[in-house]
């Protein structure tokens, strides 16, 4: 992107402001955010917002998963009862989105996702009894191929207007 893809704006807001408001929003609680790379520029971001942890993730260089870990690792850590993983680059993820997640967990679901076409990604929410499974992912590996590779435990909640995220310029057109 050339600049911190959490930074960018989009309706006037840093995409990492709009994904950590949408937390909160839907009653995530603690709302953890992680960041790696220009951590005290994105923090930064964020000075506005209570109700907000932030984990500085050391290893971010080494791909997704050392952030994901960071970030399960403080949930653990909070004693949650499980763990709602969302991301910065999805400006269309609100508050709304997330509750509908929330909800189908606390109806019984332990694994929620956003579904894309029908297959499953993020965001997506997990039962505490999953986060070790989740703890295992190395490198550039996210939730993702975890969710693939367990579809059938997997309540997907189609939700193709999320699809849209930023990873190269073209994007934010």
């Amino acid at each position: 992107m050339g600049r911190p893809k959490q930074l960018i704006l989009y309706d006037g807001m840093p995409l990492v402001a709009r994904a950590a408001e949408a937390a909160l929003g839907a009653g995530a609680d603690p709302v953890i955010i992680v960041l790696g790379a220009h951590a005290p520029d994105v923090q930064a971001a964020l000075k506005h917002l209570a109700g907000i942890t932030v984990v500085v993730n050391p290893d971010w260089a080494t791909g997704l998963a050392s952030s994901l870990t960071a970030g399960l690792r403080a949930a653990l850590a909070a004693q949650c009862e499980g763990v709602l993983v969302t991301l910065a680059d999805q400006p269309h993820v609100g508050a709304g989105i997330l509750e509908q997640l929330v909800a189908r967990f606390r109806s019984g679901a332990r694994i929620v996702a956003a579904g894309y076409q029908g297959a499953p990604g993020v965001p997506a929410l997990f039962g505490r009894e999953h986060v070790a499974s989740l703890l295992n992912l190395t490198g550039d590996a996210g939730a993702g191929a975890w969710l693939r590779e367990r579809r059938l435990q997997v309540d997907v909640l189609p939700f193709d207007e999320v699809l849209l995220d930023f990873d190269m310029p073209s994007d934010m057109e």
